[in-house]
C-alpha cells in the first residue's frame, strides 16, 4: 500500500507518523514545498526579534528523525503541482525536475497560505510575510536593519509582531483595518489590547488600509487611505491566511463556508481514499455543531492523526474545535475560546454576555492586578464562550472553558466548579465563577 501526504507540516507528519506507526510494511511519503517538516511557525515572531536563536529550533522533530527512525519517505523542496484520482498519481517538482508518484491513499495537509494586500510596491525589498522557515529567516535580515516598521492587519500574529519588534526597540506602526483581533474579540476586549498597545509605544493607525508601498528598490514608506505616509524601512504583511485548496479544487472536492475543505469526523473528503486534515480543512464547533475553520496547531496535529488513523482503516472520530486561540503583547495575556458575543448573535443565538474587571489574586497578597473576563452564553445558560485579557491567569482560566465547552457545559456548571484558590495564585472568587454568577438568575 502506497500513501502520498502532501504537506510536511504538523497535520501532514502526525498523519504520516500514524499511518507508518500502525502499518510498519506501507510506502508513506510526504512532500513539503518547503526545507522544513514539523515545524512550528506560531515561533516565527519570536524568531525575527532573536529570542529564538536558530532556526532548527523551531523544528519539533528534525528529517533524520521521520527518514530514518520512523521510515518516513520525507521529501523536502518538493512542489506538488498536480494530483489526479483516476490515475491515482501526483506530480512532484523536485530538484528542478517533474515527477510522478503513485499512491493508494492520499491525505491533503497543505495547510494556508498568506493573503496579499494586493497594493503597489509589495514586491519591493523589505516586504516580508512569516510563513515558512524560510520566510521567517529572510524577515529577520530585513528586520534586523530596519529602524522603522509597517505591520499590516492586527490578528494574532500582527499582534505578536508588532509587540516584539516593539520590545526589541524598533519603531511600530501597526495599521488595522478595523480594530486589532477583530475575529478573534468582541470590541471591549479589543479595546484593552488597543489600549496595552499604545501604552507600549506602538503606533496605531486604525480604519485605514495601505493604499501603496514607497520605494525604488527597498522600502522606504507606507502611503495610507487617509492620505498619511508612513517612514519605513520594512513592511510585515499580516493580514491573515487562507486555506491552501489548490490541489483540492483539482480533485473537486468540496469547500466549505471559510473556503477550507469540507470533511466528515474522520477527516473523509467525500472521494474515497482521499483525507485532508489541518489548515486546509474545516471543522466545526465542538460545543454549537457549527461551521468552524481554526488554523491553529494543537487542532491540525489532532486532525492530522485521525486521518492518519482513517488511512489506516481504524475509526476514532475527530469532535471538532472550541477555536482556542492564545498570545502575549509586551506582557499582556490575551486569550478566547468557543464563539464570541457578535459570532454567537452572527448564527442566531440569543445570547447574554458579563464582562467583569478582577483581581488576578487575592487583593492582599503582592502582585494582585486585575484581570478582564468576558463570559457569553446562550439564553438557556449553555457556555458558549470566554474572552481573557490580563497580566496572568489567562491560559489557565480560557483551558478551563474550552474544558467545559467540550461538554456542553452551563454556567450553573462554571460557577459550582470546584476551582482552586491560593492568594498568590488567585483569589477566593475566580473571575471565572464571578463571570458565570452574572448570568446564573437563580443567584441575583
Amino acid at each position: 500500500m502506497e500513501v502520498v501526504v502532501v504537506g510536511g507540516g504538523a497535520a501532514g507528519m502526525a498523519a504520516a507518523s500514524r499511518v507508518k506507526r500502525i502499518h510498519k510494511d506501507w510506502t508513506v511519503r510526504v512532500f513539503e514545498a518547503s526545507g522544513y517538516v514539523s515545524y512550528a511557525p506560531c515561533g516565527l515572531p519570536y524568531f525575527i526579534v532573536g529570542k529564538v536563536k536558530e532556526p532548527d529550533e523551531l523544528v519539533y522533530y528534525p528529517i533524520e528523525v521521520f527518514r530514518e527512525k520512523r521510515g518516513i519517505d520525507v521529501h523536502v523542496h518538493a512542489r506538488v503541482v498536480d494530483v489526479s484520482y483516476d490515475k491515482r498519481t501526483v506530480t512532484v517538482i523536485e530538484k528542478g525536475e517533474r515527477k510522478e508518484y503513485k499512491w493508494d491513499k492520499l491525505i491533503l495537509a497543505t495547510g494556508a497560505k498568506p493573503k496579499s494586500l494586493g497594493v503597489e510596491g509589495e514586491e519591493l525589498e523589505g516586504v516580508v510575510k512569516l510563513h515558512t522557515v524560510e520566510s521567517g529567516i529572510e524577515a529577520r535580515k530585513e528586520l534586523e536593519r530596519a529602524k522603522s516598521v509597517v505591520v499590516v492587519g492586527a490578528g494574532f500574529t500582527g499582534v505578536e509582531v508588532a509587540a516584539e519588534l516593539r520590545d526589541a526597540g524598533k519603531e511600530v506602526h501597526l495599521v488595522v483595518r478595523s480594530r486589532v483581533l477583530r475575529r478573534s474579540f468582541d470590541p471591549e476586549m479589543s479595546e484593552l489590547v488597543e489600549e496595552h498597545l499604545k501604552n507600549v509605544g506602538v503606533k496605531l493607525h486604525k480604519g485605514v488600509t495601505v493604499s501603496r508601498i514607497i520605494g525604488k528598490e527597498r522600502v522606504e514608506a507606507v502611503e495610507l487611505s487617509d492620505g498619511n505616509k508612513v517612514e519605513a524601512q520594512a513592511v510585515v504583511v499580516a493580514v491573515g491566511v487562507e486555506p491552501n485548496v489548490e490541489l483540492a479544487e483539482k480533485l473537486g472536492l468540496k469547500l466549505g463556508r471559510f473556503g477550507g475543505i469540507k470533511v466528515n469526523e474522520y477527516m473523509e473528503t467525500g472521494l474515497p481514499d482521499v483525507y485532508a486534515a489541518g489548515d486546509v480543512a474545516e471543522s466545526w464547533m465542538i460545543h454549537t455543531g457549527t461551521e468552524a475553520w481554526c488554523p491553529f496547531a494543537p487542532p491540525a496535529n489532532k486532525m492530522g492523526l485521525v486521518a492518519g488513523l482513517s488511512a489506516s482503516g481504524r475509526r476514532v472520530p475527530f469532535p471538532g474545535v472550541s477555536c482556542t486561540g492564545i498570545t502575549v503583547a509586551s506582557g499582556l495575556q490575551i486569550g478566547r475560546t468557543g464563539l464570541t458575543e457578535e459570532e454567537a448573535k452572527e448564527l442566531g443565538f440569543k445570547v447574554k454576555a458579563s464582562f467583569v474587571k478582577a483581581r488576578t489574586r487575592a487583593h492582599y497578597y503582592p502582585g494582585s492586578q486585575f484581570t478582564h473576563v468576558k463570559l457569553v452564553a446562550s439564553e438557556d445558560g449553555t457556555v458558549l464562550g470566554a474572552q481573557v485579557v490580563g497580566p496572568e491567569g489567562v491560559k489557565g482560566r480560557v483551558d478551563a472553558v474550552a474544558t467545559l465547552l467540550a461538554r456542553r457545559g452551563t454556567v450553573r456548571d462554571l460557577f459550582f466548579a470546584d476551582i482552586s484558590y491560593v492568594p498568590p495564585l488567585a483569589p477566593v472568587w475566580d473571575p471565572l465563577v464571578t463571570a458565570a454568577r452574572l448570568l446564573y438568575p437563580e443567584l441575583r
